[in-house]
């Protein structure tokens, strides 16, 4: 995971145990260890970065709208099982490593939500992100938000 973040910053360079279920990102508030930036305008360069540094083995971008990109990674199997089995998870749909970032218009710019964190689907449905805060991935995603040419907040 650290050598996305830091693959994604290289990107952007050269273009110009606390299980949480997270609500939408608003300004102000951001989810245990994401970070949040404002932007000037649209910050197309960043999220075509994320999603371009986001092709190594067993990972996937998902990109449901214009404003978020998500880079999901497969841990490798014991990594798996382990949090299956710790957070209760289920073998039918494996637990992966999300690296996100999310937009949203604002009356004082471009808010962008950087997070990362272990989507993990529940036995009984839906699924749990746990997050396990890390100093510094936080000032990397710091440091990125701002290589980006974002305001961090």
């Amino acid at each position: 995971m650290r050598w996305t973040v830091l693959g994604i910053a290289l990107v952007i360079a050269g273009c110009t145990e606390m299980p949480v279920s997270t609500p939408p990102s608003a300004p102000g508030f951001a989810p245990e260890g994401a970070k949040q930036a404002y932007f000037e305008d649209y910050p197309d360069s960043l999220f075509f970065a994320a999603a371009a540094v986001c092709n190594g083995p067993g990972q996937s971008v998902v990109q449901p709208s214009a404003n978020e990109v998500r880079c999901e990674s497969l841990p490798d199997p014991e990594s798996a099982a382990a949090i299956i089995l710790q957070f209760n998870g289920t073998v039918e749909a494996l637990p992966k490593f999300v690296i996100s970032f999310s937009g949203q218009s604002t009356s004082e710019g471009y808010l962008v939500t950087a997070d990362n964190y272990i989507r993990v689907p529940q036995r009984s449905g839906g699924a749990q992100q746990v997050r396990f805060p890390n100093l510094s991935v936080q000032e990397e995603m710091s440091a990125l938000l701002s290589a980006a040419g974002g305001r961090p907040l």
